[in-house]
């Protein structure tokens, strides 16, 4: 009987111990892996590399300059994709990846002409044509960027970069209800899309339908926390709803997260004149300026801060200037001679009380919501794919 009950004690003992090692092994915390996708780019960084200091083959440099343009580094991808056309001019790949380089480093009307070599050397997917459309767009030439996207289109019918891109065309075109329609149609094939949320949340706050501004706009920051263009159409609702403290507080998070944004800083150079602060509104003029010479009234708003800071010779030049560049802008124009008429007679009527409180006309409201498109659309494709479908 001992014997018996010593034997049912030691088959217990092993019964624990087994648990106890199967508890372990669940439970066991695994080593946290390195980033893939990092592994696997240095991994093809250095086998190219190691190719072009062999032999230095045309499709290694146009493989690596790809890799060098996913990974942001546009100037070595551009001295890559140079070595690889000095190799083989005529390879029409290889003028595609450099005309996407080019339209990442914003070169538009050089990337354009890239790209249309190599539609002419025989390049024929979607990804191509949705290149092209976009570098079409952005020089404004919208009938002939409209052809491409249907072509695009056409071969990748649930492409939703070719939707939103249809959408900033019509948007440039002044159909706004058709961009909502195409952007609403990028977002439900491609629901982790930045730009259209951009857009739509810009588009609804200027049409006054701020509760529909605002879910876009956390629909977008749900997936993108800090980015600079969700920041901006914030601000854009806050502006239009007049709490101009938080408008302020948001346009200056978009140029904290990316400093070259124009319509954050002449939207708060608009703030800055609702609230009389005109010193520091001509500040965000001045620095439009810098940045887009060319930017629309920017003198004209540059001279009504000179005007309420009663610095009349300053804003009669500028009040000029307006007119040149604007010959059909009537408030250059009495905004020319009232300074004038302040100047030399020392009266006239106060600025602010003839053109609205900070003498914008509302001009903040501008349709054109393309204006604070931030990003360039990436494709996920290099060699080898006529698609890039989502």
């Amino acid at each position: 009987m001992g014997r018996l009950l010593g034997l049912w004690w030691l088959m217990g003992c092993c019964f624990l111990v087994a648990c106890s090692d199967e508890d372990q092994r669940h439970t066991r915390i695994p080593t946290v892996p390195q980033n893939s996708a990092d592994i696997r780019n240095q991994a093809a960084l250095e086998a190219l590399t190691r190719a072009i200091n062999q032999s230095s083959p045309a499709s290694a440099y146009a493989k690596r300059a790809a890799l060098y343009m996913d990974l942001g580094k546009t100037d070595e991808a551009l001295s890559d994709i140079n070595e690889a056309l000095d190799r083989e001019e005529n390879e029409g790949r290889y003028h595609f990846v450099k005309a996407k380089v080019l339209r990442k480093r914003q070169l538009y009307e050089d990337g354009l002409e890239s790209a249309l070599r190599a539609e002419g050397l025989g390049v024929n997917t979607p990804e191509l044509y949705i290149v092209i459309g976009d570098l079409l767009q952005q020089q404004k030439e919208l009938d002939r960027a409209r052809f491409y996207l249907v072509k695009a289109l056409q071969m990748a019918p649930y492409e939703g970069e070719a939707f939103y891109l249809n959408g900033l065309v019509a948007a440039k075109s002044g159909d706004t209800a058709r961009a909502v329609s195409f952007y609403n149609r990028a977002l439900t094939l491609k629901p982790r899309f930045l730009e259209p949320y951009v857009q739509l949340s810009v588009i609804h706050a200027i049409r006054g339908n701020y509760p529909a501004a605002i879910a876009y706009n956390k629909r977008g920051t749900a997936y993108f926390p800090n980015d600079p263009g969700l920041m901006y159409a914030l601000g854009r609702i806050y502006q239009q709803t007049s709490v101009e403290d938080s408008a302020y507080l948001y346009y200056q998070k978009a140029l904290r997260l990316q400093p070259t944004m124009v319509s954050a800083q002449l939207q708060s150079g608009l703030v800055m004149m609702k609230v009389r602060n005109m010193p520091q509104a001509l500040a965000h003029f001045d620095q439009v300026l810098r940045m887009d010479p060319k930017y629309p009234r920017i003198n004209f708003y540059r001279a009504m801060c000179y005007e309420q800071m009663r610095q009349w010779e300053q804003a009669v030049s500028l009040y000029a200037l307006a007119m040149q560049e604007n010959p059909g802008d009537q408030q250059a124009y009495y905004g020319y001679w009232r300074v004038r008429k302040r100047n030399e007679y020392g009266y006239g009527t106060d600025p602010s009380s003839e053109n609205g409180s900070n003498g914008t006309n509302n001009s903040g409201t501008v349709l054109d919501t393309t204006q604070v498109r931030m990003k360039m659309i990436q494709p996920r494709s290099r060699f080898g794919r006529d698609s890039t479908r989502n």
